[in-house]
C-alpha cells in the first residue's frame, strides 16, 4: 500500500467517524424541540448572572448539571450541553457539546469516540486585575490575565448538527447570525464576513462575552443608552439587507453591508468607552480577535 492510499483511507475513516458522531447528536437533540421539552430532559439555560448565554457564533448553550456533576466518560446520545439558535420566539438546534471535568494541569483530549475533533477547556479564575472572578479560556490563560485557577478544568468539544464552515467539531459556527437574520451563509468565511457576523448578531442579542458583561455593568450604572441606539442603527439595516440578497442587488447590498459595519465599529467604540478597567477593554479585544480569526485560533487548546 503507497502513502497515498494509507492518507486515503484514513481520511475516509475520519470523514465516517465524523459521519456517525453527527448523526448521533442529532438524534439526541431531536426531541428536545422547546424550553419545557429541554426542562423536562434535565436541561437549563446557562446563564452568566441574569444573562442568558447568547453569543454569535456558539448560539445558546442548555445544560445538564447533573452530567457535569457525574462526569461520566462521553456519551454520545446524552451531551452534556445542546445549543440553539433562538429566533423570535423559536429555538433552532444547531449543535451539541460533550464535556469531561479534568485536572487542572491534564492536557485536553484529542478526540471524540475515537474520531479526531477540537476540545476547548474552561477554568474559573479568580482575581483577575481589572476583571475580578471570570471563566478563562483554560488555566493558561487565567495564569497569564494575572488571576488564579481553580484545581479543575472543563474540557468540552462541540459537534455541530447543522452545516457549519469551519468544521463539525469546530469551536464556533460563523453561519449562525446569517441564518438567525434570513442570510445565505458564506461557504468560506472570509474574516470580513466574520466581522459582518459579529456585527448581525447584535441585532438579535448574540454579543461577545465581554460585551455581555460590559453591557450589564453599564446598565446597572445608568449609562447604557448609547449601546441601545448603535444597536437600534443595526437592526433597522436588517430588512434592507434580507431584500437586497432576495433581489440579487448586489451592489445595494455590498452598500447596506459597509453601513452596517461602520455601524459596529461605532458600537465598539461605545463598548470600549463603557468598560470601566483597561483589562476589561483588552479582553473584548481578545474576543473579537479570536472569532475573526477563525478555526486557527483555536487549535492551541483554548477558547471562550
Amino acid at each position: 500500500m503507497t502513502f497515498h492510499s494509507l492518507a486515503l483511507l484514513l481520511s475516509v475513516a475520519a470523514q465516517q467517524g465524523s459521519d456517525t458522531v453527527v448523526a448521533r447528536a442529532k438524534e439526541a437533540i431531536r426531541p428536545l424541540v422547546d424550553s419545557s421539552s429541554l426542562v423536562q430532559a434535565g436541561y437549563l439555560p446557562l446563564r452568566f448572572g441574569p444573562v442568558r448565554d447568547l453569543t454569535p457564533m456558539q448560539g445558546q448553550h442548555w445544560l445538564s448539571i447533573l452530567r457535569i456533576l457525574a462526569n461520566q466518560p462521553v456519551d454520545l446520545s446524552h451531551p452534556t450541553f445542546v445549543m440553539y439558535l433562538p429566533v423570535r420566539d423559536s429555538l433552532i438546534p444547531v449543535g451539541v457539546a460533550y464535556s469531561r471535568r479534568i485536572g487542572g494541569n491534564l492536557p485536553a483530549p484529542t478526540d471524540l469516540v475515537g474520531t479526531p475533533a477540537e476540545w476547548h477547556s474552561h477554568v474559573f479564575c479568580r482575581g483577575v486585575p481589572g476583571e475580578g472572578q471570570v471563566l478563562a479560556d483554560g488555566v493558561e490563560d487565567c495564569r497569564v490575565r494575572g488571576g488564579n485557577p481553580t484545581p479543575n478544568q472543563i474540557t468540552m468539544v462541540h459537534t455541530w448538527t447543522i452545516p457549519n464552515p469551519d468544521g463539525p467539531y469546530a469551536h464556533d459556527n460563523p453561519s449562525l447570525p446569517y441564518i438567525a437574520v434570513g442570510l445565505k451563509p458564506p461557504a468560506k468565511p472570509t474574516r470580513d464576513d466574520r466581522l459582518f457576523a459579529v456585527a448581525l448578531g447584535e441585532t438579535y442579542g448574540a454579543k461577545l462575552p465581554e460585551a455581555h458583561r460590559i453591557e450589564r455593568e453599564a446598565a446597572m450604572a445608568g449609562t447604557v443608552s448609547l449601546l441601545q441606539q448603535n444597536r437600534a442603527a443595526l437592526r433597522e439595516l436588517v430588512p434592507q439587507l434580507v431584500a437586497a440578497e432576495k433581489a440579487g442587488d448586489k451592489a445595494k447590498f455590498e452598500s447596506l453591508r459597509k453601513k452596517a459595519l461602520s455601524t459596529w465599529s461605532a458600537l465598539v467604540s461605545t463598548y470600549k468607552a463603557l468598560a470601566d478597567t483597561p483589562e476589561k477593554k483588552a479582553r473584548f479585544d481578545a474576543e473579537l480577535e479570536m472569532v475573526l480569526a477563525g478555526p486557527e485560533a483555536h487549535h492551541h487548546g483554548g477558547g471562550p
